[in-house]
């Protein structure tokens, strides 16, 4: 059955069950083969489609779905964020370390970038990328490219030299920061280049901060070989600011239906993930905005939100930045993403709203509470909208966090879901409708009115509520496509829908579960399969595991080997650690299908490794660790103990093999090396 005649089906069971229409009810039963589990819902006049039912919509006000729906369609960004500007006059656009910008002053800083990119020749529909953080310099350039009908194209900063060489292959102008410029230098360089816009950090700073930072930045560059070359083809720009004196022609182009108003990179959470820019359109982006603004979110005029992630997150771009102007808030850009300056910023700055990943709270609150129990219990009643964001985290996590916040007198922490195909957020929890923590894997709250969400089978057949398929998402907000990839553009949108890869559930509440991806899994030949996931889930159920990842490790003699990544609750001492790992051997024997094996550990002191730039667990650096893994084993002499595993890689097939190499080292006493088996 054709997917448009289903959904019309679907649809029509709705409106039947709302007319108690009981003999077309039966037939759209039939017709759809529905279950007679899934048809419980229809006494409680749901059809069990989560898409068709739109149950989160009952925690919104009346009318939210519609208004988001109805955002304008015909306006560039600029032109329908310029109102709002006006309209919230009194509130500051941004803050940059201590200096403020009013909403004036901003207005004024993004039609002089206008003007100067227009007197630098750049055209309508020209790609512009552009590499490096978010300072106001940064905010009004993607303005003022909008405002001429420019595309801008915010890299990703750990983008390698080839997709670099591909994704800027049609541009002729670029931006980039002179700290990072050694990163890009060589493709930059090329002729196809034309012109070279080098901006600093520091341009906008106050002083004396500007002349102290100037002087360490210079130091640094000179240390690093990085001077930018010294010719015309490149220009600094506070100096390019002054051409916009020059240029006294129109500025604006007229609006254009589905203009690329800008590219920005998924984070790429697979292991080996490609470099995917998603391209947004003027009316995508402005209908995400609405999405959010109509999904009560704690965005009130006055607030203050912190923003420190590049916009090659389409959740700096939005959520942090255009929601926030459009909403009345002041966005306070600071370009630091390390644990320490994340703890600063919240400490200091003392932002309402800030948003980062799991593994970012998670040293937060690390930290935190060694304050606490050092009597440095600090006031967080400031804090309105703190939201977990990235790869999330799990319930017991999020309940801790929530009581700290609350002992430190907020009203706790929320949860959220968002991907760049849809320009960021889809779900969020809300002020007054929080997840009751009924389930081990944590909800990422309730859809955004205007998000359609959907759970389906690998036949593209929608499932029930609590069942677990792939998301898909539809939406006015989603993009245009990946830039210059049509294939995996028709591999990912589909009949109108936005297939995310990932493995989900919505329960009758309308709260929305993301378990993991669809790729986080291991299968064998004759067709047993396992999420990685869901075993590292069931390691978490231990109470001495403190977190956990479980990823693929072959076997070059046809094993299918799994390895654990596990963090012990901090109360495991070294001389139960054989204990309870022979405790999960027993366990995941029964859990695990056969041939599949999970026999190997290695320990992580804390918690599990980050990655710098994503901020997120650190998948393809665990993947590649070969040593520090251990087993538990019976010696004839000395019982049971740990033996210490490498593993060798074969370059050719990609397989490893396993290598026992000694007794692990426990407490303080010497690593006793002895050959086993």
């Amino acid at each position: 059955m054709e997917k448009k005649f289903v959904d019309m089906l679907k649809n029509d069971l709705k409106e039947a069950i709302d007319k108690k229409d009981y003999a077309r009810i039966i037939e759209i039963k039939n017709l759809l083969n529905i279950s007679d589990e899934q048809a419980k819902y229809f006494d409680m006049g749901l059809t069990g489609f989560p898409s068709i039912d739109k149950v989160w919509l009952s925690h919104y006000a009346p009318g939210a779905e519609d208004k988001a729906n109805n955002a304008p369609r015909n306006m560039t960004v600029w032109q329908w964020l310029k109102e709002k500007i006006i309209e919230y006059y009194d509130y500051p656009a941004l803050e940059y370390f201590g200096r403020i910008i009013s909403r004036p002053e901003f207005e004024e800083l993004v039609y002089t970038w206008a003007r100067t990119f227009r007197a630098m020749g750049i055209e309508p529909d020209e790609l512009v990328p552009v590499y490096g953080p978010v300072t106001p310099d940064i905010a009004a350039m993607f303005l003022g490219l909008n405002i001429i009908g420019a595309t801008p194209y915010f890299l990703k900063l750990a983008i390698n030299e080839k997709a670099l060489a591909e994704e800027t292959a049609d541009a002729k102008f670029a931006i980039v920061y002179d700290g990072m410029w050694p990163n890009v230098a060589k493709e930059f360089s090329k002729d196809k280049f034309k012109k070279v816009m080098v901006a600093t950090v520091t341009a906008d700073m106050p002083s004396p901060k500007k002349e102290i930072v100037s002087f360490l930045s210079a130091i640094q560059a000179k240390k690093n070989h990085s001077g930018i070359p010294d010719d015309k083809k490149f220009i600094w720009a506070d100096k390019a600011k002054d051409i916009a004196n020059y240029y006294t022609g129109e500025v604006e182009v007229p609006f254009k239906p589905n203009r690329v108003a800008a590219i920005t990179s998924s984070s790429g959470t697979t292991v080996g993930g490609v470099v995917k820019g998603t391209m947004a359109t003027n009316e995508s982006i402005i209908a995400q905005v609405m999405s959010g603004t109509m999904s009560e979110i704690p965005y009130e005029p006055g607030y203050r939100v912190l923003n420190h992630f590049p916009f090659t997150a389409s959740t700096s771009m939005n959520s942090l930045f255009l929601l926030a102007l459009y909403n009345g808030l002041t966005v306070i850009n600071d370009p630091r993403v390390s644990p320490k300056d994340f703890y600063n910023q919240l400490m200091k700055l003392k932002p309402n709203i800030a948003l980062t990943t799991g593994s970012s709270w998670e040293l937060y609150f690390n930290r935190l509470e060694e304050d606490i129990k050092r009597g440095k219990k600090p006031d967080l009643s400031f804090a309105k909208g703190w939201t977990i964001g990235g790869e999330g985290t799990d319930t017991d996590k999020y309940i801790k966090w929530n009581n700290i916040m609350k002992e430190c007198g907020a009203e706790g922490i929320y949860s959220g879901y968002g991907l760049s195909e849809v320009f960021s957020a889809v779900s969020v929890e809300k002020v007054d409708t929080r997840y009751d923590c009924s389930k081990q894997i944590m909800s990422v709250g309730l859809p955004q009115a205007g998000m359609i969400t959907g759970i389906f089978d690998k036949d593209g057949k929608e499932k029930s509520y609590d069942e677990r398929g792939e998301l898909w998402i539809k939406s006015n907000a989603q993009m245009l496509g990946y830039y210059k990839k049509p294939e995996l553009t028709a591999e990912t949108v589909v009949d109108g829908w936005v297939k995310t890869g990932d493995i989900a559930s919505i329960d009758i509440n309308g709260f929305l579960y993301v378990w993991g991806r669809m790729k986080d899994k291991i299968q064998t030949e004759d067709g047993a399969s396992v999420q990685l996931f869901d075993v590292a889930n069931k390691i978490k159920e231990k109470e001495y595991i403190n977190d956990a990842i479980v990823l693929s490790m072959p076997i070059d003699y046809n094993e299918y080997n799994l390895v654990a990544h596990i963090v012990w609750n901090e109360s495991v001492i070294d001389e139960d650690k054989t204990k309870y790992i022979n405790d999960l051997d027993e366990m995941l024997k029964e859990y695990l299908p056969a041939p599949i094996k999970l026999n190997t550990y290695a320990d992580h002191e804390g918690m599990l490794p980050y990655s710098p730039t994503t901020l997120k667990k650190d998948k393809n650096k665990l993947s590649n660790q070969t040593n520090g893994y251990y087993q538990a084993v019976v010696d004839p002499k000395l019982g049971e103990v740990l033996q210490n595993v490498e593993y060798y890689r074969n370059e050719e097939t990609n397989d490893y093999k396993k290598v026992f190499t000694g007794i692990k080292e426990q407490n303080l006493g010497k690593s006793r090396k002895r050959r086993i088996g």
